[in-house]
């Protein structure tokens, strides 16, 4: 097994188009991230961004408005709010260029009347033009919209009739420092949106990393090679082959994606928090979700070798642009839209993954991404493996 393992690993590192696709193009694609965005968010003087607000009694009851009377305030504002009676007149200003965006606050509930909500209110927003200014008002509205549903969350479980406000408040505070919560150097004023653009290029490396596991698979297969009809007449079982293949493919996957971590690092000063552990976990995470995707697409797809390593590309830039790779508006749209595609999106859980580890440590966003991702790779494995023993019964 051992030699199988170590032949593999040789085999891939030979295929030079494999080493580009999956080891050297999401660097460079990083390289060409920080020439053209790297100095946008550190120069001396940053203009706030000009933003309409529909003045309505939800988002004058919200925490909203809390949070962008702060954002608005001082010479280090991030935004300026220009408050609109109706939605309308928002999108005039929209069209006429003196916003970058229009929100509108929807739903919330007063509770009972405690200033609790039971009900988490909701922001829209709406943009014509996909660039910097709309990339930090999607950071801003899904900061603000996290922390409003952790706080609803834990509202709901201290909350009880007659409960006095302040003491579910010291609750609520004791609760969030114990889970490792903390509010210092991660507000909306410190985001920089091109470590979402990276936590995304990570996360289509993971999946890149796909043609790892594909190309082995490709290989075991008779019907796609003379390769594979060796390997289907040799005295070695198949099982053998398929997994040393799979573990060989992983840990070059592996390898490689802690490897851009680390340049995305060093290198283009891109932070993924204090916690290298948990980052190392969700890249293992990320890369079996990989690996999962490569193999399922090796055995479910029909076609040749190129057929199916055109699928995996095209599928996993789709993933990459629905899960902001292109900009922070478009996976806000997408989220808007239809909230179930990133849901079950892997590229869009791993760059979940990285954005709740650093902006959200302790909260348990981080773990739910996780488990989905390995959901998925559970059910693509199995999904996977009962082709694979059904083309092997069809053999003898």
């Amino acid at each position: 097994m051992g030699r199988l393992i170590a032949h593999n690993i040789r085999l891939l590192l030979r295929n030079r188009g494999l080493v580009f696709w999956t080891l050297a193009f999401p660097i460079l694609l990083g390289v060409l991230f920080k020439a053209a965005l790297g100095g946008l968010m550190t120069t001396q003087s940053f203009d706030p961004v000009p933003v309409a607000v529909v003045d309505s009694q939800e988002y004058r009851l919200s925490p909203y408005k809390t949070a962008f009377d702060e954002l608005s305030r001082g010479d280090d504002a991030l935004v300026t709010v220009t408050s609109v009676a109706t939605t309308a007149e928002g999108s005039s200003l929209l069209a006429d260029d003196h916003v970058a965006g229009v929100v509108e606050v929807s739903g919330g509930s007063a509770g009972d009347g405690t200033g609790f909500g039971m009900e988490a209110p909701r922001a829209r927003l709406t943009v014509t033009t996909s660039g910097m200014e709309q990339t930090i008002l999607t950071l801003i509205l899904d900061e603000i919209a996290q922390r409003v549903d952790m706080v609803t969350t834990l509202t709901a479980s201290e909350m009880t009739p007659g409960s006095d406000p302040e003491q579910v408040a010291a609750a609520i505070m004791d609760r969030l420092s114990g889970a490792g919560f903390v509010l210092d150097d991660r507000s909306p004023s410190s985001m920089d949106p091109l470590m979402a653009e990276f936590f995304t290029l990570v996360a289509m490396a993971a999946l890149y990393g796909g043609m790892f596991s594909e190309t082995l698979m490709n290989l075991a297969q008779p019907p796609l090679g003379a390769v594979g009809r060796r390997i289907g007449v040799a005295p070695t079982r198949k099982s053998v082959v398929v997994i040393s293949g799979i573990v060989a493919s992983y840990l070059a996957q592996l390898v490689g994606l802690i490897l851009l971590i680390v340049v995305c690092r060093f290198l283009f000063g891109i932070d993924f928090g204090s916690n290298w552990g948990l980052t190392v976990l969700v890249a293992s995470v990320g890369a079996l979700a990989g690996l999962a995707f490569g193999v399922a697409i090796s055995t479910l797809v029909p076609g040749g070798e190129n057929m199916k390593i055109g699928v995996l590309i095209g599928v996993t830039m789709l993933g990459a642009v629905l899960a902001g790779l292109m900009g922070g508006p478009m996976r806000y749209q997408v989220d808007q839209a239809a909230p179930l595609v990133n849901k079950v999106n892997p590229v869009a859980l791993i760059t979940d993954a990285f954005y709740n580890l650093y902006y959200h440590p302790g909260d348990g966003g981080l773990w739910l991404d996780v488990g989905i991702l390995l959901a998925i790779s559970l059910v693509l494995v199995g999904a996977s493996t009962l082709v694979l023993r059904r083309q092997r019964y069809d053999s003898v």
